[in-house]
Formats: C-alpha cells, sequence, structure tokens
C-alpha cells in the first residue's frame, strides 16, 4: 500500500510538473505569436508632436532625463510604425520640422520610422498673422516657402495643424482663428496637399456649424484632409465626413477613446474613414479610459512606465508620455470595439493614411 501510495504521489508530482510546463509553454508561444502579431503589422502615426521638448528630457523648462529620441524611435518601429507625421503648429515649427526630417533621413534611416512634417499654424496661435510684422499675406507666403521647399524632396506631406479650437478662446479669439483656417487653404491648393485639421470645442461654443461651413467653402480643389484628435459626436463625425465623401477621414488617438460616448461614436465610424495617431506626447491612454480595457500590449516592446525622474532611456517608459509606439494601442481598442482583428485595423488604417498623405509613393 504504501508502495502504491508512494507511486501515485510520484506520478500526481509528475502530472503536475507537466501541466506547469504546459501552461508555460503556452504563454512563452502565445507571447511571441503576439509579438510576431504586432512585428507584422504597419501603422502610420500622422500625428505626433515629436519637436516636444519631453522628448528632449525637458518638462516645464526642467530637465528630468535624458534626450530619449532615439529609443522612442526605435520603440515605435519595433511594433510597427513605419511613418510619423511630426505635427507643427507655427512657422517657426515648421522650418525646424523639416530640418529635423532631413537630419533623421541620414541618422535613423536604418533603425527608426521614416518621418516627414506638416507647415501650419495652430487655431490658439492664429495672431501670428496678425502679428507678422510684414503682415497676413507675407505671413502665408512664408509659410507657402517652406511648404513649397519641403514638397520637394517629400519632408512636408501636408498643411497643418489648422482649423478651430473654441475651447481655448483665451488664446485666440474665434474670428481670428476663423481667419487663419480659410488662408491654410490658400496654401493647400497652392501645393497640392492634404491637410491637418483641428476641431476642438462642444462647450459654450459650439464649433462644428463654423468648422463645416468653412471646410464646405473651401472643399472645391481639396485633395484630402484629416480631422485629428476626434472627439466630437456621432453627429459631428457624419457632417465632417459629408462634406466631401472620400476625402475627409477621422483622426483616432487616445483622446477620441476616453469615455463611452467616443466609445459609441468610434464603433459606429466606418474604419475606411479613420487613419491613426497618436498626438504623442499628449493623449496617452489611460487606465480610467472606457478604451483600456481593450489592451493587450507586447511587455517586450512596452516596459515598465516609471516617473519621469526615474527613467532609463531605452529601458523604461516614461509615466503618462504618450510615444509613436502607441498606435499599436490604438489599433487594438479600435479592434475590441469593433470587434474585428487588430489586423484588420491595422491594415485598413495603413492603406487610408497611404492614400491620403503619400498617394504618389502608392504610385511608384
Amino acid at each position: 500500500v504504501t508502495v502504491m501510495r508512494a507511486r501515485a504521489t510520484s506520478l500526481a508530482r509528475t502530472a503536475h510538473r507537466q501541466t506547469v510546463h504546459r501552461v508555460i509553454s503556452i504563454r512563452r508561444a502565445t507571447a511571441h505569436a503576439r509579438a510576431s502579431h504586432a512585428m507584422a503589422m504597419r501603422f502610420i502615426d500622422v500625428g505626433a508632436n515629436m519637436m516636444d521638448d519631453m522628448f528632449r528630457g525637458m518638462y516645464r523648462g526642467k530637465r528630468a532625463h535624458d534626450d530619449d529620441t532615439g529609443a522612442v524611435l526605435a520603440r515605435a518601429r519595433a511594433v510597427g510604425v513605419e511613418k510619423i507625421i511630426v505635427t507643427c503648429g507655427t512657422l517657426e515649427e515648421a522650418r525646424s520640422g523639416v530640418e529635423m526630417v532631413r537630419e533623421s533621413r541620414m541618422i535613423n534611416a536604418s533603425i527608426g520610422p521614416e518621418l516627414y512634417a506638416t507647415v501650419g499654424v495652430h487655431p490658439t496661435r492664429a495672431y501670428a498673422f496678425r502679428d507678422d510684422p510684414e503682415g497676413a499675406d507675407a505671413h502665408v507666403a512664408k509659410l507657402l516657402r517652406v511648404a513649397e521647399d519641403g514638397a520637394r524632396d517629400g519632408a512636408i506631406v501636408a498643411i497643418g495643424e489648422c482649423g478651430l479650437d473654441y475651447d481655448r478662446l483665451e488664446f485666440c479669439d474665434a474670428e481670428t482663428q476663423r481667419e487663419a483656417f480659410a488662408r491654410h487653404f490658400e496654401l493647400a491648393r497652392a501645393v497640392g496637399l492634404p491637410m491637418f485639421l483641428h476641431m476642438r470645442g462642444g462647450g459654450e461654443y459650439v464649433v462644428i456649424d463654423d468648422f463645416v461651413d468653412i471646410l464646405s467653402v473651401n472643399a472645391e480643389g481639396l485633395t484630402m484632409c484629416v480631422v485629428h484628435s476626434f472627439d466630437g459626436s456621432l453627429s459631428d463625425a457624419e457632417r465632417v465626413l459629408a462634406v466631401a465623401p472620400g476625402r475627409v477621414f477621422i483622426g483616432v488617438n487616445g483622446c477620441s477613446l476616453r469615455s463611452e460616448a467616443n466609445i459609441d461614436v468610434i464603433r459606429a465610424i466606418p474604419l475606411d474613414a479613420m487613419v491613426l495617431e497618436t498626438d504623442a506626447p499628449w493623449c496617452g491612454i489611460k487606465r480610467t479610459h472606457a478604451g483600456y480595457v481593450h489592451l493587450d500590449l507586447p511587455p517586450e516592446h512596452f516596459p515598465l512606465a516609471v516617473k519621469k525622474e526615474k527613467h532609463v532611456p531605452g529601458e523604461t517608459l516614461v509615466r503618462d508620455r504618450n510615444e509613436p509606439a502607441h498606435a499599436l494601442a490604438v489599433a487594438q481598442i479600435i479592434a475590441g470595439i469593433k470587434g474585428i482583428d487588430v489586423n484588420i485595423v491595422a491594415d485598413v488604417t495603413y492603406r487610408n493614411a497611404q492614400r491620403v498623405f503619400f498617394a504618389q509613393q502608392m504610385i511608384e
């Protein structure tokens, strides 16, 4: 009896070990498959603020860590981000953006995503036209020179970020914003580039009517455009898309996925009308956001997030700092919301972004 009990115990232990090994093997296989899954996908982050000081390690004028731009770009490439469009919101930023893109072609060509940039004036900075010593027309001409120069070698791929922001009228009044928004269509037509648009304001001053009016009046001759960081209602989305069907797209990032109301809107918008963006270092996805439940990020590419002062470039993430690599997170949430495979989301939105911003590359 003792021998039989010992044998039974031994068999039970063996079976337990085998079960544990099977579980570990399954987990490892799942992790490997998940990593391969991410690697196989391709993304274009159509809007990231890569010139923000946070990527230089500076926060409100104080250094918290070393410049980690290289590590940020390498991480993005590791999860499948092939292209990043660097958002510019002033004339000076646009000039710097062109320089950054051209430098990246020499420095990061083999390890990072391809960088491109925009030319435009953010609505909260629209006083730049009025305040230019040479006048508003001269400011438009300066923007045009940057756009033409950048378009020649493909460094500039869009006009923007421009539009209306009625949530922050303390920075610039509505009338000035509307005038500046309209001037950007002159630039877009002159260089034949798509537009990267900003629309914010659903409180006391509702933005949708003015935005749609200006877009509609100027739709003729417009190639394509993206209404970025969309967080409006389904009605807002439908009105914007109806201005120029097939030529207007909705940019989705973490700010588009915060509430249950946001989730319902994204569920209803056709995937064919979407492109992905991060708006990094802003618009990150937090645990409190409604879309967070759909996240399943591979830990090998998304290490521990720590306070900025404890950040080790290449080894950790900065807590609450968004990155282009999180384009994968946006895709996962959209897939979860719509009940489809994340590969489909990645493929469709990639092709949409190619069509909007890189149509010439598709032809070539």
